[in-house]
């Protein structure tokens, strides 16, 4: 069965109704099973939700994401613990040692760099990034990271390109991208029984995603790719450019023992090695390596 990924971008009423959300505007009312449902993205600012629908969303673990008007998600809405063993799992996801933390922030950083290498190196023969992997050390101490991505937003999309642009119709999808990889890890984070606070590098007191924001970064070429693409710096994006960046959940990558598997799959197995990791049970997690002839489309 292929999940539906629900796009609200009409005036309506969303409800809950007999395992399913009923969908009501001036043109129709329709029913969707919650058992059908991946995602729900609601981009109409005058939509109605019920309090019972979000609580059956929350208990179906299927992330809302509501979206403000320049496109930019702005808000997730995901379900609480229902992993009998949070507790112990928190715990013990608390007492990680600085060291290991470390050690593992380097190898997030290094499947990040070498994706962003690879993606480069479909568009132009480039060979810069590919140096940089050497220096990557325990908790990126020379902040290769930010060198890297320095070096690669202006070769994927010119030296004038600026992230910070928020004009820029590439920034917002961007952005756009994203926020649904990030609210499906956030997702698994919460149906592993993961604190989502408690990150790796990402630290801050005032995001409650810090895990979700660390977990992303291997992820984020996907969505660059796309773009590059598809999206026109001066142009708005088309419905069908954000039914195919919530699409991106789906895209091929290569795990570690060359099997091929879907994003979503890929985020599922990321979040479940990081339980595994915070339980003493393995001292990786299960990273992958993109399949650069995915159209990602």
């Amino acid at each position: 069965m292929s999940f539906k990924h629900i796009f609200i971008q009409n005036k309506s009423y969303l409800s809950y109704q007999n395992n399913s959300m009923s969908i009501k505007n001036e043109f129709t009312q329709t029913l969707a099973s919650l058992d059908d449902i991946d995602i729900v993205i609601i981009e109409n600012q005058q939509t109605t939700i019920t309090s019972a629908l979000l609580s059956n969303l929350a208990l179906a673990n299927i992330s809302v994401v509501f979206v403000d008007e320049k496109f930019n998600p702005s808000a997730i809405s995901i379900g609480l613990y229902k992993n009998s063993r949070t507790t112990k799992i928190q715990k013990s996801q608390i007492n990680i040692s600085k060291p290991r933390l470390n050690r593992l922030w380097q190898t997030i950083v290094y499947t990040k760099v070498l994706n962003q290498a690879d993606i480069l190196n479909t568009i132009k023969d480039d060979t810069y990034i590919y140096s940089l992997l050497k220096k990557i050390t325990s908790n990126d101490k020379n902040n290769v990271e930010a060198v890297s991505a320095s070096y690669y937003f202006k070769e994927m999309f010119g030296k004038n390109f600026c992230r910070k642009d928020e004009k820029d119709n590439r920034n917002i999808a961007l952005n756009y991208g994203y926020s649904i990889l990030r609210s499906s890890i956030a997702r698994y984070i919460i149906a592993y029984g993961l604190n989502p606070s408690f990150g790796i590098w990402h630290s801050s007191e005032l995001n409650g995603f810090n895990l979700a924001d660390d977990l992303i970064e291997p992820f984020r070429p996907i969505v660059d790719k796309y773009v590059l693409n598809h999206i026109v710096k001066d142009k708005e994006m088309l419905p069908i450019n954000k039914h195919e960046l919530v699409g991106l959940l789906y895209a091929k990558v290569k795990d570690g023992q060359n099997r091929t598997v879907s994003g979503n799959e890929a985020i599922k197995n990321i979040v479940s090695s990081y339980q595994s990791f915070c339980l003493n049970k393995r001292e990786d997690i299960e990273l992958f390596r993109l399949i650069t002839d995915e159209k990602y489309q």
